[in-house]
Order: structure tokens, then C-alpha cells, then sequence
């Protein structure tokens, strides 16, 4: 099976959709917002399916839509939270190309001001600082490349990722 999509990963704010739209675009790709995409179905903000329904069900829900999801020619730039489901993953790098967005913790956390109302699973249990240091070794380890994006302009972090995917 070839690969013919790329998927982003990485944590909340650290650019996955404003590199994403980018990136679809020089490529005339589509671009989901995976976040955009669920709410939409679903008629509740990601953080609102935590509250009433739990983490679980929106992890559930973002594999069950993945999967749904024909990659083809698409940027996809899923939750965070993705890294936690090991088959959609390898499902994932399977089908696409995984591109880890990576950046420092200070940059993350000077981003996401609004992390408790942002739908972060982990959340409720975690800091922000243990949740950054928990799942970049599980990024890393399903990329297909890493890319630091501290500060890089969006366009340049495109850039990057053209020159380093096979052709698609």
C-alpha cells in the first residue's frame, strides 16, 4: 500500500493546523482539522465530549474517524491525544506519511493559555509539563520524521516538510 496523505502529530499548540492548512495547500491537498471535523459530527466542542462523555469516547472517536477518513491527497492534523491508540497509529503510518511537529514546552505552554478549556485529554490528572514528556517519545516514535518548528514561520516548516517527503 502507498502512501498518499500526510498526518500530523504532536501537541496542542504547536502549530498542527496552521502548518497543516499551509501545507495542504501548496500541495492541493485537502486539510482537515480533525478537532473541527469531530465537533462538527458530533455538535460539541472537543472539550465539551470530554466533560459529558469522557476521554475514552473522544479517543474513540477520533480512531472510529480516521479510519472513516480517506487519506488520499489530505493533511490531516488529528488531536493531540492520538499518540494514545497504538493501532490507529501504526494504522496511520501504514497508510500516510506521520510528520512530528516538535517544539519546546515553554513555547507549547506561552500558546495554550486556554489548555483546560482546549479538550487535552490527560488533563484532568496531569500537568501540562507531564503530558509534553510523556508523549513526545511516543511521537518520535511513530514519525516518519521529526520537524522542530521552534520558532519557524509556518511557511518555512512547508517548506521542510516538501523537501524531505517522497514525491505523492
Amino acid at each position: 500500500m502507498s502512501k498518499s496523505g500526510i498526518v500530523l502529530i504532536g501537541m496542542a499548540g504547536v502549530g498542527k493546523s496552521t502548518v497543516g492548512s499551509a501545507l495542504a495547500e501548496a500541495l492541493r491537498f485537502e486539510f482537515i482539522d480533525l478537532d473541527e471535523y469531530l465537533s462538527s459530527q458530533e455538535g460539541q466542542t472537543i472539550q465539551q465530549i470530554i466533560d459529558s462523555r469522557g476521554e475514552e469516547k473522544l479517543l474513540e472517536l477520533e480512531s472510529e474517524s480516521l479510519r472513516k477518513i480517506d487519506l488520499n491527497r489530505k493533511v490531516v492534523s488529528p488531536g493531540g491525544s492520538i499518540v494514545y491508540d497504538r493501532d490507529i497509529m501504526e494504522y496511520l503510518k501504514e497508510v500516510s506519511f506521520l510528520i512530528y511537529l516538535d517544539d519546546t514546552f515553554e513555547n507549547i505552554s506561552s500558546r495554550l493559555g486556554n489548555a483546560p478549556t482546549r479538550g487535552i485529554v490527560g488533563l484532568k490528572t496531569k500537568s501540562l509539563r507531564q503530558i509534553y514528556d510523556e508523549r513526545r517519545p511516543i511521537y518520535s516514535h511513530f514519525a516518519d520524521f521529526t520537524l522542530d518548528v521552534c520558532g519557524k514561520p509556518a511557511k518555512d516548516a512547508v517548506s521542510e516538510i516538501i523537501k524531505r517527503i517522497p514525491q505523492i
